[in-house]
């Protein structure tokens, strides 16, 4: 039926990375058939079967961002999953940087806020609601909310939050699920650059795709937000104090103020991020020089 649509131009021109981050309603910008992958409902390759056929009938977008390249990700998952099998979840390992992610009261505080959508982001509160209300999230809100959890904003361990997905998201994958959260976590080989983070609230020109002009996804999941005027629903604190009135908004009592400041707090984590790498380096690097232990040579008998 995913290939059918629009006779097959849907599925042909479908780039991953044009589709839009906030949705929830109407026609949906992706196949929704991840769960039925993952559950084994429609095996991969009767996906890429189809997927063959619609490609044979006119022109269409390559990988990595077409339908295909979303196939070729979830093979890449499962290759790299089966080569390392339980290392693959944790860190550190051959494909995880040991990165000193906080751990403390305070950190447990933010993954909290995290999990319940009360970090005073609402891009990010709209999409760990959505979440936990239908089990499932475009991949750029994925994006969105891991990068801000780990390297980005909270700085929480990647494995809190792999977690999470892993409780709520209806098409929860072993494999692809860990090589997501290590790659957005910035700790795997794959990962992009780890000083490259998402903007939580600059929606307008951000690579998450969230073309919400109107603020329907914040009126929809966060709806103590929705009589904001739409330029503040995604930044309330940056609003004024009359607006904030009239929408019966109380920053701190009826929504949370920002747990962060975002830039100068993903300024400092892009920081230590940068030293915990050339502390495990060095640390490897010594290690590799001093090499293995050299065995005592046996005494010779009188």
């Amino acid at each position: 039926e995913q290939m059918k649509r629009e006779n097959g131009k849907w599925a042909r021109a479908f780039e991953k990375p044009k589709t839009t981050s906030a949705s929830f309603e109407g026609e949906p910008p992706t196949t929704l058939l991840s769960p039925y992958v993952a559950f084994g409902c429609v095996s991969v390759r009767t996906f890429h079967q189809a997927l063959k056929e619609t490609y044979a009938k006119g022109p269409h977008a390559q990988p990595p961002t077409s339908l295909l390249g979303q196939l070729y990700f979830r093979e890449m998952s499962y290759l790299l999953g089966r080569k390392h099998g339980a290392p693959f979840a944790e860190q550190p390992s051959v494909v995880c940087k040991d990165i000193d992610w906080d751990t403390d009261e305070s950190a447990e505080k933010r993954f909290q806020a995290w999990e319940r959508g009360k970090t005073g982001y609402p891009l990010i509160d709209a999409a760990m609601r959505q979440l936990r209300e239908q089990g499932w999230l475009h991949h750029l809100a994925r994006h969105a909310v891991s990068c801000f959890l780990t390297r980005g904003d909270f700085y929480c361990h990647w494995t809190r939050g792999r977690d999470v997905f892993d409780r709520d998201l209806l098409d929860a994958d072993w494999a692809i699920n860990n090589f997501n959260w290590l790659g957005l976590a910035g700790v795997a080989p794959w990962s992009p650059p780890f000083f490259r983070v998402y903007n939580p609230f600059n929606v307008g020109s951000s690579s998450l795709n969230v073309r919400d002009a109107e603020g329907k996804y914040v009126d929809r999941f966060v709806p103590e937000l929705s009589k904001l005027p739409p330029r503040h629903k995604y930044a309330p604190w940056l609003a004024p104090k009359s607006d904030l009135s009239k929408a019966g908004v109380k920053l701190g009592e009826t929504y949370p103020r920002p747990i962060v400041d975002h830039k100068a707090q993903s300024k400092a984590n892009i920081e230590r991020f940068k030293q915990a790498q050339r502390a495990a380096k060095e640390a490897s690097t010594s290690k590799k020089r001093k090499g293995p232990p050299v065995p005592a040579k046996a005494k010779k008998s009188k």
